[in-house]
């Protein structure tokens, strides 16, 4: 009986209706062929690599595992969840720097909960909620409805998020729209939106890489060691990659060097490859304001874009000056609007 309360009051009280990670992890469980190759991260992730042009570019079945603000530790769960399901061969793991520095407390768990919230009960699963947040968000973290609990009260708001979830589009998982992007399906999210960088007039307020990479990198990093140490078990080959941002967001938050290096030097001291798409050479990538939605996140023309030479370079990452800069300098950014 206390089971099928707690699943009533989830079901009334959390409005996932427009939600991209549910349908996502809906069709990673459902899926009936084996996953050769993930793309792993936060919302640059599953913005910037599409699944269903890479497998045919490639002949390899992939799979989008992005999601929004997704850190490192929460990545790591996510990912062993899709090998308990399928073989695969290959990870690209998509490294955001700003998430490196963070520290397990007083870190935003909604991007956690909205991965946990969609497995089934499992090890993985309870080692995911234990290993990932501090004993008094347990309860929260295992009974999604909790954490807006007020709402159990507001019988408008229970009558509305009820009619949502009766619609066929719910039951039956069909994609979601908002405006001008929509879920595409394998986890990738193509947008239609043109970011206006003559619009923006509030560049000063965007916090520059030095501030964001100013902590001391001890949790999430412990986190990479472990998906390099999982990959490595299980004989996949992980390929550490960083989706391109607007060249003058680049500008006025820089020098990107910084962040540049530093993932570089983790990649050579766990013997991965590195492909950073702010240090493409012109010749073979170059994205305008018209490629990006927002400063740092692709629309799906740049998403086209990245893919298509990331499939080309899928044989031997290794072998890449072809394509990239030896540092961001070299890449001549745009000048300010």
């Amino acid at each position: 009986m206390t089971f099928l309360l707690v699943k009533a009051c989830n079901y009334l009280v959390v409005d996932d209706t427009q939600n991209y990670t549910r349908l996502t992890m809906h069709d990673l469980y459902e899926n009936t062929e084996n996953i050769d190759t993930v793309f792993i991260g936060a919302s640059h992730c599953f913005r910037s690599y599409d699944p269903e042009l890479f497998t045919e570019l490639t002949g390899k079945t992939s799979f989008n595992l992005g999601s929004s603000a997704q850190h490192y530790d929460t990545t790591y769960y996510l990912l062993k969840e899709a090998a308990r399901y399928n073989d695969i061969q290959t990870v690209y793991l998509d490294m955001t720097y700003k998430f490196l520095f963070l520290e397990r407390e007083g870190q935003d768990l909604v991007q956690a909960n909205i991965i946990s919230d969609y497995m089934p009960l499992s090890w993985n699963k309870m080692e995911f909620i234990t290993s990932t947040s501090e004993a008094k968000h347990y309860t929260n973290r295992l009974l999604p409805f909790r954490r807006e609990w007020q709402k159990l009260g507001d019988l408008e708001y229970l009558k509305e998020v009820w009619e949502k979830k009766q619609t066929q589009d719910y039951k039956n998982y069909a994609p979601v729209s908002r405006e001008k992007e929509y879920y595409a399906g394998r986890g990738f999210v193509y947008s239609e939106e043109e970011l206006d960088a003559e619009a923006i007039t509030w560049w000063d307020n965007f916090t520059p890489i030095a501030e964001d990479m100013a902590g001391e990198p001890g949790y999430m990093i412990s986190y990479i060691e472990k998906i390099v140490e999982f990959c490595r078990e299980r004989e996949i080959r992980l390929i550490f990659v960083a989706s391109p941002y607007l060249a003058q967001y680049l500008e006025q938050v820089g020098p990107y060097d910084q962040a540049y290096t530093y993932i570089r030097d983790l990649a050579e001291q766990y013997e991965v490859p590195y492909l950073d798409f702010n240090l493409c050479k012109k010749e073979y990538l170059e994205l305008d304001a018209d490629s990006f939605l927002d400063v740092d996140h692709l629309n799906g023309r740049g998403a086209e874009e990245v893919t298509r030479l990331l499939a080309q370079m899928d044989g031997d990452p290794w072998h890449v000056d072809e394509y990239f800069n030896p540092c961001y300098d070299e890449t001549s950014p745009a000048e300010f609007p």
